[in-house]
C-alpha cells in the first residue's frame, strides 16, 4: 500500500532539506521537553504540597490529641475540686488522672494563682507556693484563661522546676467568681518524642513556636535547623487554637524552579543535540522513528507516574474543576466506596445522597463556605454510605486554587477511609466515659455490678466502710452485698431499685445498714446508675457509691430525742400555765366580785375619790385577767404536724371578716382581698395570725379617716408570702424592731386597749411554719405588715 501523494511529497521535502528538518525537530523537541517539564513542574508541586500539607495533618492530629488529654485532665481535676476534698489526698487523683492520660507529665491545682498541690511531686517540689499570677513572665497568658473561661497553654516557656514545655490552664468559677485553676505541664521531649520526629534524617522540618507578647519575640518549642542545613522546600503551616501556637511542616529540599530550569538546560541541549542528530540521520528514517517512539514512551512514563502513586496508597485522589463541574477520581474511590465506574461523576451527588443525614448539612454548609470564602484549605470528618449501604467514616482533605481576584477555580484532594481510627476513638470515649463514674465516686467506696450475670467489683474503700480489706472479704458478688446488708433494709433497697430500672426514677438511691467487722452496724447511702443497657432495654452494667453516713444518722437521732423531750416539756408547760391561769385568775374574780360589792353597797357613803379608786382596782383586775388569757393563749400556741393541712386562705379570711363584721360597720372599714395562693399549715394559728393582725388595722385607725385595709399574697420558689397593709396611725422608725416582742406596748390603756401580746403571737405562729414577719410604716400614713410561710415548712 503506497502512503499519499501529499504526504510522501513532505517525507521527500524533509529528507531532502536536511537543515530544515533538523530545525523543525529541534522546534518540537523543545516545546516537547517545555511542556514535560512543566506538567513535572505541576506534579512535584501538587506531590510536594500534598506530602507537606498530609504531614503537617498528622502532626497538628497528634498534638491536639494530647492537648485533648491535658484538657480531659484538667477538666476532670476541676470538676472533684469543685465537688470533692481533693487536698489530702491529691497524690491519689493525680495518679489517676495522670494514668488516664499517659500524654501528660505534671497535673496541678492552684488557689487563685498560686499552685497548692502538685503531682508527681518529686521534682516539683519547688513550684508549691508558686504565684504566677505575680511573675509578669507567666501572669499574662494565665489572665488569657481567664478570659476566654476556657483551657489555655502556655508556652513555650522555661519551668520553674526545670526544663522547657507548655502549660495548660483551665479557670475555676464557682457562682461566677474566679477561684483559681486546674493546670497541666507537657514537657518539650514529652512532646518531641510522642510526636516521633527524626530531624536529622527525614524529609522535613518542623516547628512549633508561639509570639511571646512579654519579649516581643518568637519563642520554639522545637529544636532549631541546623545553620549549614538549607530549607527551601514547600512550607505548609497551621495555629493551634487553644495556645495561639504555629505549626509549620517543610520540605527539605531545593527550590522546584532551580531544580526544573537545570532540567530545562539539559533538556534544550538535549534538543539541539536531537535536531542535530535529526539533520546528521535526515536520511535515516527508521533510525529517527525509533529516537521518537524511545521518547513517546519516556512520556508516558512520566504521565503514569501520577497514577501509580495513588494505586500505592489507599487514599481516594481527586480533582474537581469548579469552572465546569467536572471531576476526576482515582480508582481507589470506587474500591473505597463500592461504586460502579460510571456512578456519581460529580461531587455534589455523593454530599447529596451518600452522606450520613447527620452530617450532610455541616459537611455541605462548610464545603460551600471555604470555596466562597479566603481559605485554601478545606478538611472534614463524615460518615458516608458504601455500595452495601453501611456507613464508613472518612477525612476529606482539599486544597484550593484560585485566580487572581480570589475566585476558586479547582479543587484537588484526597480522602481516607478512617473508620478503624474512628471505632477506637469512640471505643476510648466510652471507656473514658467509665473513668469519669469512677471519678465521681472519689472519697467513697465504689461498686460495678453486672446486672445480668451478679459479677461484682468493690473498691478498698467500699470494704473499709464495714471495716474489712479487700482481700478478706474475696471473692465478691451481688451476695456480699447482700450479705453484710441488714435485712429490714434489703426490701427498701429492691424497691428504689425497681423503681430507676422502670425508669420511674432518675437514680438508684437507698440508705441501709450494714454489719461492720466488730459486729456494729454502719448506716451506709447507696447510690448509683446505669451505664449501659441490653437490646431489649434491660439494665446491663451499673455504678455507684457506698457513703458512710453513721455521723450522719447518729445526729438525727439525737435531734429527734431531744424534739420528743421538748415535745413533753411544752405539753407539761401547758398544763402548768393552764393551771397557773386558773389559780391566778380565782383570786382576781374574787377580788373583782368583791369589789364591785363594795362600790353597790357603800356608792352613796363614799366621795367621788374613793369610788374612782374602787373603779381603778376593777378596771386594773379585769385587764389582769386578760393579760393571763393572752399569756395562755401564746403558750398555748403550737405546732403539731399531724395537724398540718391544706389551707384555702381566701374561705379563711372571709370566715375571719364574718365574725368582724360588727366591728367593720360600725367603723365603716373598707377591707380589699386580692388574690390569695392555697397553703398547708396548721389553721388555727394561720386564723389566729390574721385575725391578729386584721385586728391591729382595725383598732390603730386615724380619727376622722376611713378606715381601708388591703390583704394580698403571692406565691414565690420556696415560700408563700402575704401582706395586709392600712391607712391607720403607722409606726415611729425606733419601734419597727420592738414591736414583735411580748408584752411591747407603744400605745396607753386610755389610747388603744390591748395588752401587747398580738404581735408577738403572730410572730411565733409564722416561725412555727418556717417563716419570717416584718413592717413597713410611715407615721400618718399607715402600715403594711409582711409574712410569709415556707413551703416545705411542715
Amino acid at each position: 500500500m503506497n502512503p499519499p501523494k501529499d504526504t510522501s511529497l513532505i517525507l521527500k521535502l524533509l529528507f531532502r532539506r536536511p537543515i530544515l528538518t533538523g530545525i523543525i525537530i529541534f522546534l518540537l523537541s523543545i516545546a516537547f521537553s517545555f511542556y514535560t517539564s512543566f506538567s513535572e513542574y505541576k506534579f512535584i508541586k501538587l506531590d510536594q504540597d500534598q506530602l507537606v500539607t498530609l504531614k503537617l495533618n498528622e502532626l497538628r492530629k497528634s498534638i491536639i490529641s494530647t492537648i485533648d488529654e491535658g484538657k480531659t485532665a484538667m477538666k476532670t481535676l476541676a470538676f472533684i475540686s469543685e465537688n470533692y476534698p481533693v487536698d489530702t489526698n491529691f497524690e491519689l487523683i493525680g495518679k489517676e488522672i495522670l494514668e488516664s492520660n499517659p500524654k501528660i507529665d505534671v497535673i496541678q491545682l492552684l488557689d487563685s494563682g498560686k499552685i497548692i498541690a502538685v503531682y508527681p511531686i518529686h521534682g516539683n517540689e519547688s513550684v508549691l507556693g508558686y504565684d504566677i499570677l505575680s511573675d509578669t513572665v507567666t501572669k499574662s497568658e494565665a489572665l488569657e484563661a481567664i478570659r476566654r473561661r476556657d483551657v489555655y497553654f502556655a508556652g513555650p516557656i522555661d519551668l520553674k522546676q526545670g526544663g522547657r514545655g507548655l502549660v495548660g490552664r483551665f479557670p475555676i468559677f464557682k457562682g461566677g467568681q474566679f477561684k483559681g485553676f486546674s493546670a497541666c505541664i507537657i514537657f518539650q521531649n514529652s512532646l518531641v518524642s510522642s510526636l516521633q520526629l527524626d530531624q536529622e534524617n527525614d524529609l522535613f522540618y518542623y516547628q512549633l513556636d508561639k509570639f511571646n507578647p512579654n519579649t516581643g519575640k518568637r519563642d520554639y518549642l522545637l529544636p532549631l535547623p541546623d545553620e549549614k542545613k538549607e530549607i527551601l522546600g514547600q512550607k505548609a503551616e497551621t495555629t493551634i487554637e487553644e495556645g495561639g501556637l504555629t505549626l509549620s511542616v517543610q520540605y527539605i529540599d531545593s527550590p522546584i524552579s532551580s531544580r526544573l530550569i537545570t532540567q530545562a538546560i539539559i533538556q534544550g541541549l538535549f534538543s539541539i543535540l536531537l535536531g542535530f542528530f535529526a539533520w546528521n540521520f535526515a536520511r535515516q528514517p527508521a533510525h529517527l522513528a525509533k529516537k521518537v517512539e524511545e521518547q513517546s514512551k519516556a512520556l508516558k512514563e512520566s504521565n503514569q507516574r501520577y497514577e501509580y502513586a495513588t494505586i500505592a496508597t489507599s487514599d481516594v485522589i481527586w480533582d474537581w474543576d469548579l469552572k465546569t463541574g467536572h471531576i476526576y477520581r482515582s480508582s481507589q474511590f470506587y474500591k473505597m466506596l463500592g461504586f460502579k465506574p460510571d456512578e456519581y461523576t460529580g461531587i455534589v451527588d455523593v454530599f447529596r445522597s451518600r452522606i450520613h443525614p447527620q452530617d450532610r448539612e455541616e459537611a455541605v454548609n462548610e464545603l460551600n463556605e471555604t470555596i466562597a470564602g479566603e481559605k485554601s484549605y478545606w478538611e472534614n470528618e463524615f460518615r458516608i454510605q458504601n455500595g452495601e449501604g453501611e456507613y464508613i467514616y472518612v477525612i476529606d482533605k482539599g486544597h484550593i486554587l484560585r485566580d487572581k481576584n480570589g475566585k476558586a477555580i479547582r479543587m484537588i484532594g484526597a480522602t481516607q477511609d478512617i473508620t478503624k481510627r474512628k471505632n477506637t476513638e469512640l471505643a476510648l470515649k466510652k471507656e473514658k466515659d467509665r473513668l469519669n463514674y469512677v471519678i465521681d465516686g472519689t472519697q467513697a467506696g465504689t461498686w460495678e455490678w453486672n446486672v445480668q450475670t451478679g459479677e461484682t467489683v468493690f473498691n478498698e474503700s467500699w470494704a473499709k466502710i464495714i471495716g474489712y480489706t479487700l482481700d478478706e472479704i474475696q471473692p465478691v458478688s451481688i451476695d456480699t452485698w447482700i450479705k453484710f446488708s441488714h435485712p429490714e433494709d434489703l426490701k427498701k433497697s429492691n424497691e428504689e431499685l425497681k423503681l430507676y430500672f422502670e425508669g420511674k426514677k432518675d437514680r438508684y438511691e437507698a440508705e441501709v445498714r450494714m454489719k461492720h467487722k466488730n459486729g456494729s452496724w454502719r448506716w451506709v447511702l447507696d447510690r448509683g446508675r446505669a451505664f449501659s443497657w441490653t437490646e431489649d432495654g434491660k439494665p446491663l452494667m451499673m455504678f455507684g457509691t457506698h457513703l458512710d453516713i453513721t455521723h450522719i444518722k447518729t445526729q438525727e437521732e439525737e435531734i429527734q430525742k431531744t424534739n420528743q423531750k421538748l415535745l413533753a416539756a411544752n405539753e407539761e408547760l401547758k398544763v402548768f400555765a393552764s393551771l397557773a391561769s386558773h389559780d391566778m385568775k380565782e383570786p382576781l374574780r374574787m377580788i373583782s366580785s368583791f369589789l364591785s360589792l363594795l362600790k353597790k353597797k357603800y356608792q352613796e357613803v363614799l366621795d367621788a375619790k374613793g369610788n374612782q379608786f374602787i373603779d381603778f382596782a376593777v378596771d386594773g383586775s379585769k385587764r389582769l385577767t386578760a393579760l393571763i388569757d393572752n399569756l395562755l393563749e401564746y403558750s398555748k400556741i403550737g405546732f403539731d404536724l399531724n395537724l398540718a393541712e391544706n389551707i384555702n386562705t381566701k374561705k379563711l379570711l372571709d370566715e375571719i371578716l364574718e365574725l368582724k363584721k360588727q366591728v367593720i360597720l360600725e367603723i365603716g372599714a373598707e377591707i380589699t382581698i386580692g388574690d390569695l395562693p392555697n397553703i398547708r399549715g396548721v389553721k388555727t394559728p394561720i386564723q389566729s395570725l390574721f385575725q391578729n393582725l386584721i385586728s391591729n388595722a382595725l383598732k390603730f385607725r386615724q380619727k376622722g379617716k376611713v378606715p381601708k385595709i388591703v390583704i394580698n399574697g403571692h406565691e414565690t420558689e420556696n415560700f408563700w408570702e402575704f401582706s395586709v397593709s392600712d391607712n391607720g396611725i403607722g409606726i415611729e422608725s425606733e419601734y419597727i424592731d420592738k414591736i414583735f416582742e411580748i408584752l411591747v406596748k407603744l400605745h396607753s390603756k386610755d389610747e388603744y386597749s390591748g395588752t401587747g401580746l398580738g404581735l408577738a403571737m403572730c410572730k411565733k405562729i409564722v416561725n412555727q411554719h418556717g417563716g419570717n414577719i416584718w413592717v413597713e410604716s410611715t407615721p400618718g400614713l399607715g402600715s403594711k405588715f409582711n409574712f410569709s410561710i415556707k413551703k416545705n415548712g411542715i
